[in-house]
C-alpha cells in the first residue's frame, strides 16, 4: 500500500510534492518494524489508558494531527528549497523552520492536548528543532557512493519492473508447464 501511496506521489505537481511527503512521514515511521512496534506500543498505551473506543478514537486524532501538521512543514520545507544553495547554514535553516512548523502545527492542532502555545514551548519546541537540524546536517550521509535522488528512483524503477517480468515468467512459466503435460508425444 506504501508503494501505491509513493507512485502517487510521481504524477503530483512538482510544488504539491513537499505537502503530500510531510503528510505521509507518519506513515514512513511506520514502514519498518521498529516503526510499527512503536505504533503498536502507543495504541497499546491508549487502549489502557482510555478503553477500548476512546482509545481508538484517540490514536485516530493524533494520527490525523500529525498528518496535518506534517502536510503544513512539507509545504514549509518545499517553499524554503532555495536556501539550500548556502550550503550547510541553509540546510540547517530549512530543517529547523520545518521542525519548527511541525511542532507549532501539533500545539495549534491539540489545544486540548499536553501542548500549548505559551513562551515556554514555544523557546522548547525551537531549541530541539536547532538540535535536530544541526544533527541532520552534520550526520547527513550523502556521500559520493550514495546515489543522487534521481538515480535513485530510476534503480527503484528498474527494480519494480524486474521483478514484474520475473512474476510474469512465473506466471507463464506454470502456464505452459501445464499445457505441455496435456501433449502426447508419438
Amino acid at each position: 500500500m506504501l508503494e501505491e501511496l509513493l507512485e502517487l506521489e510521481s504524477r503530483l505537481t512538482p510544488a504539491l510534492r513537499p505537502t503530500y511527503r510531510g503528510a505521509l512521514f507518519v506513515f514512513g515511521l511506520a514502514q519498518g518494524w521498529a516503526g510499527k512496534l512503536l505504533m503498536l506500543a502507543v495504541l497499546a498505551v491508549l487502549l489502557l489508558l482510555a478503553g477500548v473506543p476512546a482509545g481508538t478514537l484517540l490514536f485516530l486524532e493524533f494520527l490525523g494531527v500529525a498528518v496535518v501538521a506534517g502536510a503544513a512543514a512539507g509545504t514549509l520545507h518545499g517553499r524554503l528549497h532555495r536556501l539550500v544553495s548556502w550550503g550547510q547554514l541553509g540546510t540547517w535553516l530549512r530543517w529547523s523552520a520545518t521542525s519548527f512548523a511541525y511542532l507549532l502545527a501539533v500545539a495549534l492542532l491539540t489545544p486540548r492536548g499536553p501542548f500549548s502555545l505559551d513562551p515556554t514551548f514555544l523557546r522548547f519546541a525551537a531549541v530541539v528543532s536547532a538540535l535536530a537540524a544541526g544533527l541532520l546536517v552534520l550526520l547527513d550521509d550523502r556521500r559520493p557512493a550514495r546515489p543522487s535522488e534521481r538515480r535513485f528512483q530510476i534503480r527503484q524503477r528498474r527494480e519494480r519492473l524486474w521483478s514484474a517480468s520475473r512474476r510474469m515468467r512465473a506466471r507463464l512459466g506454470g502456464a505452459l508447464r501445464g499445457r505441455s503435460s496435456r501433449v502426447r508425444t508419438v
